[in-house]
């Protein structure tokens, strides 16, 4: 047997029964989680782990429809995802926002059709501050501009001009789902 199955054996031997396990429990592998600010963040159970009782229901309670967004300083001090996301037993929720938060955004136009703003591609390219707070405020629904507004350099046109990328101006349905 070659080192590639036996290492798939010992994984499923392992790895399977904590799986069915959750997947008889009801467990939900993807989870969009609420923010205050800037919209939904996803937190993938998958990626977490096995162990339910790590969280639940010390740090997050099962199903709470109560349950309210906790903010970022909430987290700093420890509460909800800082309570392991600290920088000692993980990744910390301070510094880099876009672990958690560069997911594609989408802006609904019912005239035009929709823009998807593909956020990581734009991350793989430059750092979260060159457009940050300066362009967009991190904030649900505080960057509303027009085509003009855009055309003016306003928006994504300060990049999207036709030099630095793409002119905002020149096809249409290289953003706007038509």
């Amino acid at each position: 047997m070659s080192k590639h199955c036996f290492l798939m054996v010992i994984l499923l031997m392992f790895g399977l029964p904590a799986v069915l396990h959750a997947v008889e429990m009801g467990m939900v592998f993807e989870v969009y989680l609420p923010t205050k600010t800037v919209g939904k963040v996803l937190f993938s159970h998958a990626k977490h782990g096995p162990n339910c009782n790590e969280c639940h229901p010390k740090i997050f309670k099962k199903k709470n429809p109560r349950r309210r967004p906790v903010s970022m300083t909430q987290m700093e001090k420890g509460r909800a995802c800082g309570a392991c996301h600290n920088g000692k037993r993980a990744f910390s929720v301070t510094g880099d926002c876009v672990t958690c938060h560069a997911g594609d955004i989408l802006y609904k136009n019912e005239d035009d059709g929709n823009v998807t703003f593909p956020h990581a591609a734009h991350v793989d390219m430059f750092g979260c501050d060159e457009c940050h707070p300066d362009l967009f405020v991190a904030r649900r629904a505080a960057n509303k501009a027009t085509m003009e507004d855009m055309e003016s350099g306003k928006s994504c046109g300060a990049c999207h001009n036709g030099e630095g990328a793409f002119g905002v101006a020149e096809d249409c349905e290289s953003c706007h789902q038509m």
